[in-house]
């Protein structure tokens, strides 16, 4: 009964997704069936009864696709400093089955999929999925600037995106991959400044000094003299 209401018109399915839509990518769609499509999962498919042939399958192609555009655009964009090894693993990480699983059950998603699976978890990772394929709908619907605009907003209100891309071991690792390439040793030597409630790192390599940072931890004081050293010595 549940999947014939999903098809009929004004049902409480199409209330629920048109305000879903609304409320995480900002617009009240005319027409749904595209997006309907988005949020249907395969195992509904095999149920004849359903009358539902089409899942989001290939919507969930294109959206990943659509994705890592726009977060390859927005990282290229808003950190022109960054290295390319570091907005690498950062759109690794905001691409994510993870980070997309996060995104949908931040915004409920799993409550409105449609599926023949009751596990929550289950469904959850599958809301995951659904959310790459409302990505492709609105890409298809509204085209790429639109989707870029939308998709940022959802990823901005629910992620710390800073968080994704300054991980400490992500400058210290390509650093300390860069020494063990070059042969070079690699030091960290810490000073901790009472006075001022601050850890100074100091940073040598092959026991040449080559800059120093203070944070109010040593982990992120060796954090940002790595970021540092990487720019200083031009590692790519």
């Amino acid at each position: 009964m549940f999947f014939s209401a999903f098809f009929s018109a004004k049902s409480e399915p199409d209330k629920q997704l048109s305000r879903y839509l609304k409320e995480y990518f900002g617009f009240s769609p005319f027409h749904l069936q595209l997006y309907k499509q988005a949020i249907i999962h395969k195992s509904v498919t095999k149920n004849r009864s359903a009358g539902i042939r089409h899942s989001n399958e290939r919507l969930e192609f294109l959206g990943d696709a659509i994705l890592d555009a726009i977060i390859g655009d927005y990282l290229y964009q808003k950190f022109p400093d960054e290295h390319e090894g570091i907005l690498t693993k950062a759109r690794s990480k905001l691409v994510s089955r993870a980070h997309l699983v996060h995104l949908a059950k931040s915004t409920g998603l799993e409550k409105i999929i449609v599926c023949d699976i009751s596990d929550q978890g289950v469904r959850l990772n599958l809301a995951g999925n659904a959310m790459e394929a409302i990505i492709g709908a609105v890409y298809l619907r509204k085209g790429y600037n639109f989707s870029k605009k939308r998709v940022l907003g959802l990823i901005e209100r629910f992620t710390d995106v800073e968080d994704f891309l300054s991980k400490d071991e992500d400058y210290k690792s390509l650093l300390y991959q860069w020494t063990q390439k070059n042969k070079k040793s690699l030091e960290y030597k810490a000073l901790e400044i009472n006075e001022d409630m601050l850890f100074e790192v100091s940073l040598f390599i092959d026991e040449k000094y080559i800059t120093k940072a203070s944070a109010t931890n040593k982990k992120s004081a060796e954090k940002e003299v790595s970021k540092q050293a990487i720019k200083i010595l031009g590692i790519s």
